[in-house]
Protein backbone atom coordinates (compact mmCIF):
# COMPACT_ATOMS: atom_id res chain seq x y z
CA UNK A 1 0.00 0.00 0.00
CA UNK A 2 1.13 3.56 -1.00
CA UNK A 3 1.56 4.11 3.19
CA UNK A 4 4.87 2.62 3.44
CA UNK A 5 6.40 5.01 1.14
CA UNK A 6 5.98 8.22 2.74
CA UNK A 7 7.00 5.56 5.77
CA UNK A 8 10.59 4.78 4.40
CA UNK A 9 11.27 8.58 2.98
CA UNK A 10 9.57 10.62 5.26
CA UNK A 11 9.36 8.96 9.16
CA UNK A 12 12.14 6.47 8.78
CA UNK A 13 10.05 4.22 11.08
CA UNK A 14 12.34 0.86 12.11
CA UNK A 15 10.79 -2.40 11.73
CA UNK A 16 12.35 -4.64 14.16
CA UNK A 17 12.25 -8.44 13.90
CA UNK A 18 11.97 -11.03 16.58
CA UNK A 19 14.41 -14.17 17.02
CA UNK A 20 12.87 -17.24 18.42
CA UNK A 21 13.62 -18.56 21.54
CA UNK A 22 14.84 -21.68 22.15
CA UNK A 23 12.30 -23.40 23.58
CA UNK A 24 10.13 -22.28 20.64
CA UNK A 25 12.57 -24.46 18.19
CA UNK A 26 12.32 -27.66 19.85
CA UNK A 27 10.82 -30.18 17.36
CA UNK A 28 7.92 -30.96 19.18
CA UNK A 29 5.98 -30.67 22.86
CA UNK A 30 7.06 -32.77 25.67
CA UNK A 31 5.24 -35.77 26.01
CA UNK A 32 2.76 -34.68 28.70
CA UNK A 33 1.81 -31.40 26.42
CA UNK A 34 1.71 -33.25 23.49
CA UNK A 35 -2.34 -33.55 22.36
CA UNK A 36 -4.35 -36.64 22.06
CA UNK A 37 -5.60 -37.04 18.22
CA UNK A 38 -8.88 -37.25 19.15
CA UNK A 39 -8.59 -33.67 20.03
CA UNK A 40 -6.00 -32.74 17.65
CA UNK A 41 -8.21 -33.72 14.36
CA UNK A 42 -11.32 -31.04 15.43
CA UNK A 43 -8.46 -28.57 15.84
CA UNK A 44 -6.54 -29.25 12.15
CA UNK A 45 -9.49 -28.97 10.33
CA UNK A 46 -10.98 -25.80 11.98
CA UNK A 47 -7.17 -24.44 11.08
CA UNK A 48 -7.87 -25.35 7.20
CA UNK A 49 -10.88 -22.67 7.05
CA UNK A 50 -9.30 -19.51 6.17
CA UNK A 51 -10.50 -16.42 9.29
CA UNK A 52 -13.64 -15.03 8.59
CA UNK A 53 -12.22 -11.61 8.93
CA UNK A 54 -9.57 -12.12 5.94
CA UNK A 55 -12.84 -13.78 3.90
CA UNK A 56 -14.89 -10.42 4.44
CA UNK A 57 -11.85 -8.38 3.51
CA UNK A 58 -11.08 -10.68 0.49
CA UNK A 59 -14.18 -9.91 -1.03
CA UNK A 60 -14.75 -6.63 -0.40
CA UNK A 61 -11.42 -5.93 -2.51
CA UNK A 62 -10.45 -8.61 -4.81
CA UNK A 63 -10.51 -7.89 -8.22
CA UNK A 64 -8.79 -4.94 -10.76
CA UNK A 65 -8.80 -1.48 -10.05
CA UNK A 66 -7.57 1.76 -11.82
CA UNK A 67 -6.72 4.73 -9.40
CA UNK A 68 -6.90 8.33 -9.61
CA UNK A 69 -4.24 9.81 -7.23
CA UNK A 70 -4.21 13.41 -5.63
CA UNK A 71 -1.11 14.57 -4.04
CA UNK A 72 -1.05 17.45 -1.24
CA UNK A 73 2.05 19.76 -1.25
CA UNK A 74 4.16 18.12 1.48
CA UNK A 75 7.79 16.94 1.88
CA UNK A 76 7.79 14.12 -0.80
CA UNK A 77 5.37 16.27 -2.90
CA UNK A 78 6.29 20.26 -2.23
CA UNK A 79 4.28 21.10 -4.98
CA UNK A 80 1.01 18.28 -4.76
CA UNK A 81 0.02 16.45 -8.19
CA UNK A 82 -2.00 14.18 -9.50
CA UNK A 83 -1.19 10.65 -10.25
CA UNK A 84 -2.29 7.69 -12.13
CA UNK A 85 -2.31 3.66 -11.71
CA UNK A 86 -3.15 0.15 -11.14
CA UNK A 87 -3.97 -2.28 -8.14
CA UNK A 88 -4.66 -5.68 -8.21
CA UNK A 89 -6.09 -7.54 -5.40
CA UNK A 90 -6.06 -11.38 -5.37
CA UNK A 91 -7.24 -14.34 -3.14
CA UNK A 92 -4.32 -16.24 -2.15
CA UNK A 93 -3.77 -20.22 -2.70
CA UNK A 94 -6.82 -21.34 -0.45
CA UNK A 95 -8.18 -17.71 0.12
CA UNK A 96 -5.67 -17.55 3.30
CA UNK A 97 -3.88 -14.23 1.86
CA UNK A 98 -4.48 -11.67 0.33
CA UNK A 99 -2.32 -10.27 -2.48
CA UNK A 100 -1.92 -6.83 -3.96
CA UNK A 101 0.10 -5.36 -6.91
CA UNK A 102 0.54 -1.49 -7.49
CA UNK A 103 2.09 0.35 -10.41
CA UNK A 104 1.54 4.02 -10.45
CA UNK A 105 3.08 7.58 -12.00
CA UNK A 106 3.12 9.76 -8.99
CA UNK A 107 4.75 13.57 -8.20
CA UNK A 108 7.03 11.03 -5.89
CA UNK A 109 8.06 8.86 -8.51
CA UNK A 110 6.82 6.09 -10.71
CA UNK A 111 5.66 2.97 -7.91
CA UNK A 112 5.94 -0.74 -8.06
CA UNK A 113 4.93 -2.67 -4.94
CA UNK A 114 3.50 -5.85 -3.89
CA UNK A 115 2.10 -6.57 -0.57
CA UNK A 116 0.42 -9.93 1.47
CA UNK A 117 -1.87 -9.72 3.89
CA UNK A 118 -3.08 -12.95 6.42
CA UNK A 119 -4.12 -14.02 9.35
CA UNK A 120 -2.40 -14.84 12.29
CA UNK A 121 -4.71 -16.53 15.26
CA UNK A 122 -2.86 -14.87 18.09
CA UNK A 123 -2.00 -11.10 16.40
CA UNK A 124 -5.09 -10.64 14.07
CA UNK A 125 -4.30 -9.48 10.72
CA UNK A 126 -0.86 -8.97 9.36
CA UNK A 127 0.70 -7.06 6.37
CA UNK A 128 3.62 -7.03 4.67
CA UNK A 129 4.73 -4.51 1.91
CA UNK A 130 7.55 -4.46 -0.47
CA UNK A 131 8.05 -1.31 -3.46
CA UNK A 132 10.88 -0.47 -5.03
CA UNK A 133 12.09 2.50 -3.09
CA UNK A 134 12.79 -0.26 -0.20
CA UNK A 135 16.30 -0.66 0.33
CA UNK A 136 15.91 -4.01 2.36
CA UNK A 137 12.93 -4.65 -0.49
CA UNK A 138 9.84 -5.58 1.71
CA UNK A 139 9.20 -4.88 5.42
CA UNK A 140 5.86 -5.72 7.75
CA UNK A 141 3.33 -2.59 7.85
CA UNK A 142 2.61 -1.71 10.59
CA UNK A 143 6.36 -2.99 11.89
CA UNK A 144 6.11 -4.78 15.37
CA UNK A 145 5.00 -4.41 18.20
CA UNK A 146 2.68 -2.40 16.41
CA UNK A 147 -1.24 -3.89 15.76
CA UNK A 148 -1.56 -5.00 12.45
CA UNK A 149 -4.35 -3.69 9.88
CA UNK A 150 -7.57 -3.33 11.05
CA UNK A 151 -10.66 -4.43 9.30
CA UNK A 152 -14.41 -3.91 10.28
CA UNK A 153 -16.48 -5.49 7.73
CA UNK A 154 -16.19 -1.69 5.69
CA UNK A 155 -13.03 -0.01 6.37
CA UNK A 156 -9.18 -1.09 6.44
CA UNK A 157 -7.07 1.20 8.71
CA UNK A 158 -3.58 0.79 8.83
CA UNK A 159 -1.82 2.90 11.63
CA UNK A 160 1.46 3.69 12.80
CA UNK A 161 3.19 5.79 14.97
CA UNK A 162 7.38 6.34 15.34
CA UNK A 163 9.84 8.92 17.06
CA UNK A 164 11.33 11.12 14.92
CA UNK A 165 14.13 13.44 16.17
CA UNK A 166 12.12 14.14 19.61
CA UNK A 167 8.58 14.14 17.88
CA UNK A 168 5.87 11.10 17.92
CA UNK A 169 4.70 11.25 14.34
CA UNK A 170 1.80 9.58 13.07
CA UNK A 171 0.70 7.80 9.78
CA UNK A 172 -2.82 6.88 9.45
CA UNK A 173 -4.25 5.54 6.16
CA UNK A 174 -7.57 4.03 5.33
CA UNK A 175 -9.40 2.34 2.67
CA UNK A 176 -13.10 3.02 2.98
CA UNK A 177 -16.30 3.52 1.15
CA UNK A 178 -16.03 0.20 -0.45
CA UNK A 179 -18.64 -0.79 -3.23
CA UNK A 180 -18.24 -3.22 -5.61
CA UNK A 181 -17.14 -0.85 -8.30
CA UNK A 182 -15.30 1.47 -6.35
CA UNK A 183 -13.11 2.96 -3.31
CA UNK A 184 -11.73 5.28 -1.53
CA UNK A 185 -8.17 5.39 0.05
CA UNK A 186 -6.49 8.34 1.76
CA UNK A 187 -3.54 8.65 3.93
CA UNK A 188 -3.26 11.65 6.87
CA UNK A 189 0.63 12.38 8.54
CA UNK A 190 1.84 14.69 11.28
CA UNK A 191 2.50 14.67 14.71
CA UNK A 192 0.69 12.26 17.61
CA UNK A 193 -1.71 14.81 19.52
CA UNK A 194 -2.00 17.27 16.87
CA UNK A 195 -4.84 17.35 13.66
CA UNK A 196 -3.27 15.19 11.16
CA UNK A 197 -2.70 16.53 7.19
CA UNK A 198 -4.16 14.59 4.46
CA UNK A 199 -1.54 13.56 2.21
CA UNK A 200 -2.99 11.73 -0.64
CA UNK A 201 -6.61 10.71 -1.97
CA UNK A 202 -6.98 8.05 -4.22
CA UNK A 203 -9.69 7.37 -5.80
CA UNK A 204 -10.26 3.47 -7.74
CA UNK A 205 -12.65 2.31 -9.99
CA UNK A 206 -13.49 -1.49 -10.84
CA UNK A 207 -11.61 -2.59 -14.08
CA UNK A 208 -13.43 -5.49 -15.09
CA UNK A 209 -14.56 -8.96 -13.27
CA UNK A 210 -12.25 -11.79 -12.72
CA UNK A 211 -11.83 -14.99 -11.31
CA UNK A 212 -10.56 -13.29 -8.22
CA UNK A 213 -13.78 -10.94 -7.90
CA UNK A 214 -16.43 -11.64 -6.72
CA UNK A 215 -19.97 -10.97 -8.29
CA UNK A 216 -21.33 -7.52 -7.13
CA UNK A 217 -24.62 -8.96 -5.95
CA UNK A 218 -22.96 -11.23 -3.47
CA UNK A 219 -23.24 -10.22 0.30
CA UNK A 220 -19.98 -9.56 1.79
CA UNK A 221 -19.55 -11.53 5.28
CA UNK A 222 -18.92 -9.36 8.50
CA UNK A 223 -16.00 -10.14 10.67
Amino acid sequence: MRSSLVLLLAFGIPFPTATPSASARKLGPSPASAPTQSKAIPSAMNAMQPAAELQSLSIALAGDWSTQETYEPGELTPNGGQGSGHTSFRRGPGGFTLEEEYHSQTPAGELFGFGVIWWDATKGLQHLWCINVYPAGCEMFPGPPQPGPRWDGKSLVLHVESDQQGKRMVFHEVISDITPSSFTQTADIGEAGSPLKRWFTIHATRLSQSRHSPPPSKQVPQP
